[in-house]
């Protein structure tokens, strides 16, 4: 499949004209969903809406879909032991998101792809918000957490022991997308404990068999910086393998919505 034709695929630099002339070629649409929130001494706050957008921006550039304006606000209260980190309830978050996607199907989107980077800490909110969608709009909506889009090319390419957050994952990426926003010289290891408790781990591919959260109090003693894990193991390389792969399996799901239609 090809892209929307056209200048552009971003919702916000169309025309309604535009967009009415679009969705004779695809009612799907790519919504990046993130946060603004530390992510160590080495990169910006914006890292979780820089790379959900920026892979929906390669996604669309390959296959029929348009990309929405991401979200730039989400629910990081564990992470506001940090100044700049910014973080909104539960409730919020979920009627936020529902209403976008539920207002996008009044003009004609049938399919709503949640592309999070805010993934592991905001999972649970947006599967509620997708099983919303589902019952309620007649939307069909998808969760897509990019880490489990990239989960067995980064068991293959990982160096580090762990990587939880601002790591060896994201920072690879962003060194990707985004290197100009990078600053290696600053990043740092930070080790977790040796020990977790039973069923859960401090690895964004760990053995997590239960459902956990953080507080801004268990963060705030587990991580000086800010991150958790080696961001310092973090190459360009392993980032463009890891935005592949998003990409790779994005591609492929919105080409079988593509035949549904």
């Amino acid at each position: 499949m090809t892209a929307v034709s056209g200048d552009t695929f971003r919702v916000s630099e169309m025309t309604w004209q535009e967009i009415d002339t679009a969705l004779k070629q695809t009612q799907t649409l790519l919504v990046p969903v993130g946060s603004t929130e530390q992510h160590g001494h080495h990169m910006p706050l914006g890292v979780d809406v820089y790379m959900p957008e920026a892979i929906g921006e390669r996604v669309a550039d390959q296959v029929p879909a348009l990309l929405a304006p991401p979200i730039w606000y989400g629910v990081s209260p564990h992470h506001t032991f940090k100044p700049g980190t910014f973080t909104v309830s539960t409730d919020t978050f979920q009627q936020y998101v529902f209403e976008i996607c539920a207002s996008a199907a009044e003009w004609g989107i049938e399919n709503v792809l949640l592309l999070n980077g805010h993934y592991l800490a905001q999972d649970p909110e947006l599967e509620i918000v997708v099983r919303e969608l589902r019952t309620k709009c007649d939307i069909q909506a998808f969760h897509v957490p990019l880490v489990n889009l990239f989960a067995d090319v980064a068991e293959e390419i990982r160096t580090g022991e762990v990587s939880f957050h601002a790591s060896e994952f994201e920072t690879s990426i962003m060194l990707e997308l985004f290197p100009e926003f990078v600053h290696m010289d600053r990043a740092t290891n930070v080790e977790p404990p040796a020990e977790s408790l039973s069923l859960t781990d401090y690895d964004a591919l760990g053995e997590n068999k239960v459902g956990w959260s953080l507080t801004a109090k268990d963060m705030e003693a587990l991580t000086p910086a800010g991150n958790i894990g080696d961001p310092t193991v973090a190459t360009k390389q392993k980032g463009k393998a890891l935005v592949e792969a998003a990409v790779s399996d994005i591609c492929l799901l919105i080409d079988d919505l593509q035949k549904d239609n």
